[in-house]
């Protein structure tokens, strides 16, 4: 492991913001989910089922959440390396294609374990309440999930600082560096709404089907979570391999215009920054 890359993990996993946002502020949610929200335990098959069911539920939703707070800061710290970067790999043996493995390598790790600390409190808390061990059917699958979300939204804060650099708007950061957890807010709302084909559209939202599939075993529907869990009608069931492949597709679709907008960008001096 190079400097850069321990240094690059250190910052994420010890910056203050960070912490508070994408595990402070999602634990309260946690909380409230399994304590407050949950259904009364029970003990026959079917009740065991609808609680593992909820529980797969709120670590899918809470942890994309998470991670999505965290590609907040992570576009202000692609932002701010845009200029550092030229230096690194004029006047050290990091080259730049070096720079960029090593920084995406660094942030997908630390974006991983801050969902998979979501992911781990939901199910510890969740067994302290119901004594149920709500664990993944398909642990493998839940990993491969969590890794395509992690490099979908690095590549959208790359995007997007990229965008701020390229247009000269360095002001526009503050708003646009939120764009990960608006997409965010909009797949958590497929708990209430159900989008329909829109899921298959908009970034993020086919994430919590695949998340809920590996998580319990059975086909989710496009949308409104709670209705189904509740079972009180019927619902269109997402079509998974749609799902996977609208990943895919913004993971290309953000690489692509990534790699488009660096070769555009010169970098930001920083007496011109003004947030």
């Amino acid at each position: 492991m190079t400097l850069y890359l321990r240094l690059k993990i250190k910052d994420m996993l010890t910056n203050p913001e960070q912490i508070g946002w994408g595990i402070g502020f999602i634990e309260f949610w946690v909380l409230m989910w399994i304590f407050i929200f949950s259904p009364a335990s029970g003990e026959t098959l079917w009740k065991v089922y609808v609680i593992k069911t909820n529980i797969t539920i709120a670590y899918s939703f809470l942890g994309l959440l998470s991670m999505s707070s965290v590609a907040i800061g992570l576009s202000y710290s692609l932002f701010y390396t845009s200029r550092a970067a030229r230096y690194i790999t004029k006047f050290t043996k990091v080259s730049i294609l070096r720079f960029i493995v090593e920084d995406f390598l660094g942030s997908l790790l630390a974006i991983l374990i801050f969902a998979l600390t979501i992911f781990l409190s939901v199910i510890g808390f969740s067994y302290a309440k119901f004594r149920i061990l709500a664990l993944p059917e398909n642990p493998l699958g839940v990993i491969v999930d969590l890794v395509m979300a992690g490099v979908a939204l690095y590549w959208l804060a790359y995007m997007i600082a990229l965008v701020v650099i390229v247009s000269g708007r360095t002001r526009a950061l503050t708003m646009t560096s939120y764009i990960p957890l608006m997409f965010g807010f909009i797949a958590y709302s497929q708990l209430w709404v159900d989008l329909g084909n829109l899921a298959y559209i908009i970034p993020l939202c086919s994430l919590p089907a695949l998340l809920t599939y590996h998580g319990i075993g059975v086909y989710p529907p496009t949308g409104a979570y709670l209705l189904w869990l509740a079972g009180d009608k019927p619902l269109p069931v997402i079509n998974l391999r749609l799902a996977a492949i609208s990943v895919f597709m913004r993971i290309i679709i953000f690489i692509t215009l990534s790699l488009i907008l660096l070769r555009k960008s010169r970098g930001v001096p920083m007496e011109e920054i003004r947030l």
